[in-house]
C-alpha cells in the first residue's frame, strides 16, 4: 500500500489540493470519473478522497471500491451538495466521542 493520498475530483478542486502533494485525478464525466477510480484503486493509496460530485459519477463503482480502498467524500467546491460534510462531521464526532455522549443524554 502507499504511503500517498489521492484526489479524483473536478477541475476546480484538483487545483487547491494538487498543490498540497496529492495525486490529482481530474475528472469531469462519468467515464473519467470510473476510469481514474480504477486507476486510483489499482495503486493502494493510503486514502483517496473523492468529492461529492465524482462520487455520484461513479455510481455502483465505488461500493466495491469501497471494499478495498479507504474512501473519504469531501464536499465539492462546485456544488457543495453537502453529502461529503456530513461524512466528515460523522467521522469527526466519532473520533471524539461525540456521537457516544449525545446517545447517552
Amino acid at each position: 500500500m502507499s504511503d500517498q493520498l489521492a484526489l479524483i475530483a473536478d477541475n476546480d478542486t484538483v487545483l487547491g489540493f494538487g498543490s498540497l502533494g496529492m495525486v490529482c485525478f481530474p475528472v469531469e464525466t462519468v467515464e473519467e470519473a470510473q476510469e481514474a477510480l480504477k486507476k486510483a484503486a489499482a495503486e493502494k493509496f493510503a486514502i483517496l478522497f473523492l468529492t461529492d460530485e465524482a462520487a455520484e459519477m461513479m455510481g455502483e463503482k465505488l461500493a466495491g471500491a469501497m471494499k478495498k480502498t479507504l474512501i473519504m467524500k469531501i464536499p465539492s467546491c462546485r456544488t457543495r451538495k453537502k453529502m461529503g460534510l456530513d461524512e466528515i462531521t460523522a467521522v469527526v464526532e466519532k473520533a471524539v466521542g461525540i456521537a457516544n455522549i449525545m446517545d447517552k443524554a
